[in-house]
């Protein structure tokens, strides 16, 4: 993404997108190690300096990168929401097994009120992000995309993901910190799905823009 039009009234309206050989000269790609969280996925640095774009590498149109963008993302919002409810999801699911297995003083932990009101209070909060994450999803499927939506369903999806992997490492107790139990992988991988495509803040912007909008 670049500026393509300097003599935009608003930058953002001057941009265009274009595909750029990583073998071009001045363009530098840096692996990154040592993520907190999604260690599978590789993540590197991409620097460009000087580097010469041919017309045929745009990509859509000219000037409109920043909305092409944009429109990337009331999908790409979603699928990362789906992300958070699945580490939701996985999270419960391991802290679920566990209290119903544990015994403390021949009681199963599941029977303490204070156990399994942290889980019901945890599928409350994953059911509500998963609705919002389907209502999303469906709109884009639909060709209505809405992105106040996807930003709810990114916000909401991402907060539970985290919330919830916490509450299982709390069920867990000690165990909920080592890997065998994969709930503390869960745990380092929520935080990243309130960051990319948009931290939580960039979606409230969004929200609050188009529910101030309506009004």
């Amino acid at each position: 993404l670049c500026q393509t039009n300097p003599e935009a009234e608003r930058p953002y309206r001057g941009q265009s997108l274009f595909i750029v050989d990583s073998d071009a000269a001045g363009v530098e790609v840096r692996k990154i190690e040592g993520k907190l969280g999604i260690r599978a996925s590789p993540l590197g640095e991409v620097t460009l300096e000087d580097v010469s774009l041919p017309l045929e590498g745009l990509l859509g149109e000219r000037d409109r990168g920043f909305y092409h963008t944009m429109d990337f993302f009331n999908g790409s919002r979603v699928e990362i929401a789906a992300q958070g409810v699945g580490i939701a999801q996985g999270a419960l699911d391991r802290a679920l097994g566990y209290a119903k297995e544990r015994e403390v003083s021949g009681v199963r932990i599941s029977d303490f009120q204070a156990v399994s009101h942290k889980l019901a209070d945890m599928v409350i909060k994953i059911e509500g992000a998963r609705l919002l994450v389907y209502k999303a999803a469906w709109l884009v499927d639909q060709g209505r995309p809405d992105p106040a939506m996807s930003s709810m369903a990114k916000a909401r999806a991402g907060r539970v993901a985290v919330e919830v992997a916490d509450d299982a490492i709390q069920i867990l107790g000690g165990y909920g910190y080592i890997g065998e139990y994969e709930v503390e992988r869960f745990f380092r991988d929520a935080k990243i799905t309130e960051i990319y495509e948009g931290t939580t803040e960039i979606q409230r912007n969004t929200i609050a823009r188009f529910l101030l909008r309506k009004g």
